[in-house]
């Protein structure tokens, strides 16, 4: 007589834990595109969420994001581990280690699905530029200069203002800025209203730094943490500025240009002379490259306005990122720039000069008038 073998059905709290993510994996893909929704969802629970994990975890004076990094190491590796001994020791060890792998990749499917509601969706709602009006569109070469000339001069006179070493080298302490940069957005959040949500100081990466150099990044809003990032070992002049960009992120910035743009805004509206000095001399940055690339001489002709101490900033900076031009900086930069596409940021990884727009836009009045700092 043949024995009939059932085959057993999947329980039923298996079903619905594969089910989960996946439906609101596809709700995601259909509904995260409605403006509407998209406003709805990070106002009442993507920015709330990471808002309540970033006064948690702000408790924490070192890195949660790099503690993580540490943690899930870890849990990997002895994963990895505890799975091969215990398929070698049992008979059914190649079911066991399926059904392990399986669990394995359930927990990665519910951590990309908070990722995409805690944080992919925040790039389908309004942006800065629609929230404040700006049009951050083609500008006119003769403005681009004149706020160009506008940020070199500003940036030589405050670079007199910071302390330096006796070869001119940048010696502002990073932890004193760096709490001051809780009050930074004040004087910029009397200007838009809808920036005014709660700074929480930056996190330094005591690990990952030299990591986040290679991949050319300066700092990383963390949405696991609700926490920013600032790689401590980047051009001192820059980290100012960046602990703005990020502290953007912070305030609901999320796409890349806007948040340099607000960075930028931010450091120089804030009176303090060292995140003045760092936010001129990024936008210096941004605005030459710009002016270079469409008009070589005339900002050649600028050079002049730079002071000793400037320039020995810009140097260090450009020596600073030579080291690490190579493949891991090439295939980050390839990496990210699929991500920003992905988000609906069309000019990817371009996406960092088009803040010249906007600053060209928002500072073009007063560079016509021979406005100073």
């Amino acid at each position: 007589m043949e024995t009939v073998v059932k085959k057993k059905k999947p329980p039923v709290g298996v079903i619905v834990a594969v089910s989960v993510p996946l439906a609101l994996a596809l709700l995601f893909v259909l509904l995260s595109p409605l403006r509407g929704f998209a406003n709805f969802v990070t106002a009442y629970f993507s920015r709330p969420v990471k808002a309540l994990m970033g006064t948690v975890f702000g408790v924490i004076p070192l890195s949660v994001m790099e503690l993580e990094y540490i943690a899930v190491f870890l849990y990997i590796l002895i994963w990895n581990i505890r799975t091969v001994v215990l398929a070698v020791r049992r008979e059914s060890g190649l079911r066991l280690a399926l059904r392990r792998t399986g669990v394995f990749l359930l927990v990665v499917a519910y951590l990309l699905v908070f990722f995409l509601w805690c944080f992919a969706i925040d790039y389908r709602s309004d942006s800065f530029t629609e929230k404040s009006g700006m049009e951050g569109g083609p500008v006119e070469l003769e403005d681009l200069y004149a706020v160009t000339r506008l940020f070199v001069q500003n940036a030589a006179l405050y670079a007199t203002r910071i302390q330096r070493d006796e070869n001119l080298h940048w010696a502002e302490p990073l932890n004193g800025y760096l709490k001051a940069s809780r009050y930074i957005y004040e004087n910029l959040n009397s200007e838009y209203p809808f920036l005014s949500a709660k700074s929480r100081i930056p996190k330094k990466m005591y690990l990952t730094s030299r990591i986040s150099s290679l991949m050319g990044f300066t700092g990383v809003y963390f949405p696991f943490s609700g926490e920013s990032n600032i790689n401590i070992e980047a051009p001192g002049p820059f980290i100012p500025q960046t602990i703005c960009h990020e502290l953007a992120h912070q305030k609901g910035v999320y796409a890349e240009q806007e948040a340099n743009f607000v960075g930028i805004c931010a450091a120089i509206a804030s009176g303090d002379p060292v995140y003045v000095y760092s936010g001129y001399l990024a936008g210096s940055v941004h605005l030459a490259n710009a002016l270079a690339a469409v008009d070589r001489e005339l900002w050649q002709g600028l050079i002049p306005l730079m002071s000793d101490e400037m320039r020995t900033d810009w140097n260090d900076n450009h020596a600073y990122w030579q080291q690490f031009e190579g493949k891991v900086e090439k295939v980050s930069s390839k990496v990210y720039d699929g991500y920003l596409k992905a988000q609906g940021q069309e000019l990817g990884i371009r996406s960092y000069g088009a803040c010249v727009d906007l600053l060209v836009e928002y500072y073009a009045g007063l560079a016509r008038g021979g406005g100073t700092a």
